[in-house]
């Protein structure tokens, strides 16, 4: 299994993004870092390792227009990854925490500015007409802050590597929540034709009904019954309708899709699941690989530079320096000075306290992160492997029996021994088997997806909820009765 695949197309948005607004400032820098970060760990290749096409960018003063790839996308029917690329080059929550970048960059900038000079000027007339105008001048400087600098600005250097990190993650959740909105669009697709399916089923049903009714040979209990079925069934299909219509706005929100933009197609039926192999090294590849882990050790870096300052500030006495002039009418006089604070009462002991507390919580926080993500793995892998066994149960058992029950019932009205209504109960059993399948093969490839992002990294936005009621709700005997959830 191939996880950089969730990823193709990075490098364009990140790309795209530096031509979004700075076009040669802070924007362009965080861009890079976090183009070259996600480089790194193997995310914007195809499977087959090749770089993806370049996109044609938006001037710099058009930015906050769609990129001119979109509409060309935009013009095919969408399969997956035309939806992944899409949510990476338009979802603007994606943009933000690009700016989000800039404000931890900036943080650095300011730690590794000198401080400025006071000056002081005064002036002074003395009471003696024939004295001149008297002048001060003095400048002070803050020297404490120009030794305590190095290690503050180290500070934010780790806090901002820690958000470069937690951007990349942002990008990798971006294009996980398209995949999966798209896979859903793709089953409630689905669902709805086997509910149209089933509603004509029973209106068959019905029309025999009528016709025997009429003639005398149907009880009014039963002609009630089949239209009763029918009415049901024009609820299913409506529900089935509502949850197609929801399932794409979902799909266009995660990819900022608005407008006349909306009218997307997607014409493919989920695929069968694909020969899956759980790999033994799994939970080492997503330690490894955790942009989770990565973000909190780089804070935990962090923390720990702060009580080096923290400390460094309480132990340090605060001193100032400068020097000043002064003219006494007749001649200058000049003279400098040094300010010493004494760290007697106020030593930072409270500043310690706080980030020392604050490098603890990240210490546990990586301990239990990285038990999350190896459960997260598991849960992963488990979901994968029995969805995956069950479609193809369904596939390659379930709905032949079916087919063969119903070919069996249609060969037997033929020779008159069961009635239409048989016939037509077995029709409805195939169409319900085939939406119990449809809903295995949503969960495997939403559990696919979720592997393929731990293994890439994220376990953060895969949950740890547990699967929709579906084909999971039915015991053996009520496959044919499953209802669309």
């Amino acid at each position: 299994m191939t996880s950089s695949r969730v990823f193709q197309g990075l490098p364009v948005l990140l790309v795209w993004l530096a031509a979004a607004g700075c076009g040669h400032g802070a924007l362009d820098t965080d861009v890079r870092d976090v183009n070259e970060f996600l480089a790194a760990q193997g995310a914007g290749r195809t499977p087959g390792g090749a770089a993806p096409p370049s996109a044609t960018l938006p001037a710099e003063e058009r930015w906050e227009e769609d990129p001119a790839e979109a509409p060309r996308i935009l013009a095919k029917p969408l399969h997956a990854e035309a939806a992944v690329r899409l949510s990476l080059l338009l979802n603007r929550d994606l943009r933000a925490s690009m700016y989000e970048l800039g404000i931890a960059r900036g943080r650095v900038v300011t730690a590794g500015l000198l401080p400025n000079p006071e000056v002081e000027v005064s002036l002074r007339a003395p009471q003696d007409p024939f004295q001149t105008l008297q002048a001060d001048i003095g400048i002070e400087y803050d020297i404490s802050r120009v030794i305590l600098l190095p290690l503050r600005k180290g500070a934010a250097e780790a806090e901002l590597a820690a958000e470069r990190v937690r951007v990349a993650g942002q990008v990798l959740d971006t294009g996980y929540r398209a995949r999966v909105a798209f896979y859903e669009v793709q089953a409630r697709q689905d669902v709805l034709d086997l509910r149209g399916r089933a509603l004509a089923a029973y209106q068959a049903g019905y029309a025999a009904a009528e016709e025997l009714h009429r003639v005398g040979n149907l009880p009014d209990v039963d002609l009630a019954t089949q239209r009763a079925a029918v009415e049901a069934s024009r609820i299913e299909v409506a529900e089935a309708e509502n949850a197609l219509l929801d399932a794409r706005e979902r799909l266009n929100l995660a990819i900022g899709l608005s407008g006349e933009q909306t009218s997307w197609t997607a014409p493919d039926p989920l695929p069968p699941p694909e020969v899956d192999t759980v790999d033994a090294n799994g939970e080492k590849k997503a330690l490894a690989a955790s942009f989770e882990l990565a973000e909190i050790a780089g804070r935990m870096q962090a923390a720990g530079k702060r009580v080096g300052v923290a400390r460094a500030e309480g132990s340090l006495p605060h001193l100032s320096g400068g020097f000043h002039s002064e003219h006494d009418g007749r001649s200058w006089e000049i003279g400098g000075h040094v300010t010493v604070g004494l760290p007697i009462f106020d030593r930072a002991q409270g500043r310690v306290i706080s980030a020392e507390s604050e490098l603890g919580v990240l210490r546990e926080r990586y301990v239990a992160t990285a038990t999350t993500v190896r459960a997260s793995l598991r849960m992963a892998q488990n979901r994968v492997e029995s969805a995956g066994k069950r479609s193809k149960h369904f596939r390659e058992v379930l709905i032949p029996a079916r087919e063969k029950a119903l070919a069996e019932t249609v060969l037997q009205y033929n020779a008159m021994q069961v009635g239409v209504f048989q016939v037509l109960e077995m029709q409805r059993r195939v169409t319900d088997t085939g939406i119990a399948y449809t809903e295995t093969l949503l969960e495997y490839w939403k559990a696919r997806a979720a592997l393929e992002q731990i293994l890439a990294g994220r376990h953060r936005s895969v949950g740890l909820a547990a699967p929709g009621v579906g084909s999971l709700g039915m015991g053996a005997g009520d496959v044919g009765a499953g209802q669309d959830h």
